[in-house]
């Protein structure tokens, strides 16, 4: 009798928490988006609560997760108990449509693929048959043909033979070309598959939280966490007007997530801090002289390349798949842009871009371009040539005030005159006051570096030997205004008390001793032509070779 009690009131008390389990989707309302890899996303789920305590199963959640970084708020008048974050495996019980297509065009294929090889084996048959027949009529011993019926016979024979060889060679390319298209659906299949559609499983999270409530109410739960499944890197379009000489910076982001929740009216935050990085401060330890031990310093050098590729990884996480045609498109200065719909926070340790704008973002692991500001800069032109290392000169804009621009190292589309003309780098990691910006090769410049054999020589004197290299840059403007151009080449230097080096000539330049380099400030005015001589000598044992002396 005691039993029979103890199991009804277990079975109460089971029912009656059944009842109080609530389960609820929730809305993913905002997404901030750090550079390089990482997110922190803004949940909030609307839950009808009883009085007393209850269990809260609040879906819609990433099913990948930093789980010390979860935070629930919940109103005053409710008590947070506790809470745990959960991963289940669900089935779709509804078919892919876009499988069902691709299935369907398979079966098609296979159908058609069949045919084609059923007449193919017809085909085949007749032209044995027809070869056996004409040999054989031809050779009966009742049977003296005459040369004309002979002929007859034998264009006959061609004919058809022809005609069946020319059906086998189509049906032969029918086949391969069914061959490929169901393999190209095969792999099709594979990649839809592979996207959790049709019948497969899928992995989602889910959020268990117990509360407690004074009294029936309706009210809203927030929850955010960190997930390493989303980031952005910054890209830039350049975009300069010849006529004027106007300079306009357009700021993107490739924005890419994996979370296995697709965003849907989320407005976004981009930060350029990452909070991957270590925010401990370094600090130096005793530096200790030991010998050299070659299986540490290999170890060490093994350690320092994963590292490095490490970072590689996590900044080519995103799979942009944009290309680019040739041409751009023009902008309207009068239409309305995201920036009308920016906030930008700065603190002292990053920015943040808040868009207030919905973004659809699918969970597909593809990079996908989100506009934040454009800014029209003052920029001075010059040219940039070090013939030694390239024979094109480069058009640079040289930027100053910079900083405000909230820069980040990105690729960067070089657009002149609404025409695309490739690709550069902008990186802001630079001391310097001005910021050089690489806009690409201008062909109109014409540089031209020659060794003047006449003045490089080589003497030896003694246990000595002493080589002399001139060389003269040509340098032409074939534009049709003034260029200002900055020239550079350089002559070896020495860490060596064996091996002495001379400037004996230094044409005039800007010469920098400690890196051994030579720089011109040229003018040049349309059709302008000019020339630049240069002269130094190394003198080191007769015995001994050297590399890197030109």
């Amino acid at each position: 009798m005691k039993g029979l009690i103890v199991a009804l009131f277990l079975t109460i008390t089971t029912a009656a928490f059944a009842e109080r389990e609530i389960i609820v989707k929730s809305q993913l309302t905002n997404a901030n988006v750090y550079y390089g890899y990482g997110a922190e996303l803004d949940h909030t789920a609307k839950a009808t609560l009883q009085n007393g305590s209850q269990e809260v199963v609040i879906e819609n959640i990433s099913n990948y997760i930093d789980q010390n970084t979860i935070q629930i708020s919940v109103p005053e008048n409710v008590v947070l108990l506790s809470y745990r974050f959960n991963t289940r495996t669900i089935v779709s019980t509804q078919a892919n449509p876009a499988i069902k297509r691709i299935e369907d065009s398979m079966k098609l294929m296979r159908k058609l693929l069949a045919a084609a090889t059923n007449e193919g084996a017809i085909t085949s048959d007749l032209l044995d048959k027809t070869s056996r027949l004409i040999e054989t009529y031809s050779s009966a011993p009742n049977k003296n043909l005459t040369t004309l019926e002979m002929i007859k016979l034998l264009d006959f024979y061609t004919t058809k033979v022809q005609a069946y060889r020319n059906t086998l060679y189509a049906i032969q390319l029918k086949k391969e070309e069914f061959t490929e298209q169901i393999n190209e659906l095969n792999t099709r299949l594979y990649q839809v598959r592979q996207e959790n559609g049709g019948n497969a499983s899928k992995v989602v999270g889910e959020m268990i939280l117990q509360l407690m409530a004074q009294q029936v109410i309706n009210t809203e739960i927030g929850i955010s966490y960190f997930t390493q499944r989303a980031g952005w890197i910054p890209t830039y379009d350049m975009r300069v007007k010849s006529i004027d000489n106007s300079f306009k910076l357009a700021y993107k982001a490739s924005v890419n997530q994996t979370t296995g929740l697709d965003w849907k009216q989320v407005k976004l935050t981009l930060s350029t801090s990452n909070p991957n990085q270590g925010n401990t401060y370094p600090t130096l330890n005793p530096l200790v002289v030991q010998m050299f031990n070659p299986h540490i310093y290999s170890e060490m050098k093994n350690r320092a390349a994963a590292a490095n590729y490490n970072r590689a990884q996590a900044m080519n996480k995103f799979d942009v798949n944009a290309t680019n045609t040739g041409a751009a498109e023009e902008v309207d200065e009068d239409k309305a842009d995201v920036s009308d719909y920016l906030t930008l926070n700065e603190s002292q340790l990053n920015t943040s871009f808040e868009i207030d704008l919905p973004y659809d973002i699918p969970s597909d692991g593809k990079a996908y371009s989100v506009a934040i500001k454009e800014e029209s800069i003052k920029a001075t032109y010059k040219h940039y040539s070090i013939p030694k290392l390239d024979k094109d000169a480069f058009l640079l804009a040289e930027i100053s005030d910079w900083e405000s621009l909230d820069l980040l190292p990105g690729d960067a589309n070089i657009i002149m005159d609404n025409v695309y003309l490739g690709k550069s780098f902008i990186d802001p990691n630079t001391t310097m006051d001005t910021l050089n910006l690489s806009l690409g090769r201008d062909k109109r410049m014409a540089v031209k570096r020659t060794l003047v054999k006449e003045f490089s020589k080589t003497k030896v004197k003694g246990d000595t030997k002493t080589e002399t290299f001139t060389y003269e840059i040509t340098v032409k403007n074939n534009k049709n205004k003034d260029v200002s151009m900055l020239l550079k080449d350089q002559f070896p230097i020495s860490n060596m008390k064996e091996v002495a080096v001379k400037l004996e000539d230094d044409g005039g330049s800007d010469v920098n001793h400690e890196l051994g380099t030579v720089n011109w400030k040229v003018q040049l005015k349309p059709g302008e032509s000019r020339k630049f001589r240069f002269s130094y000598s190394v003198t080191y044992p007769k015995d001994q070779k050297f590399s890197n002396l030109r």
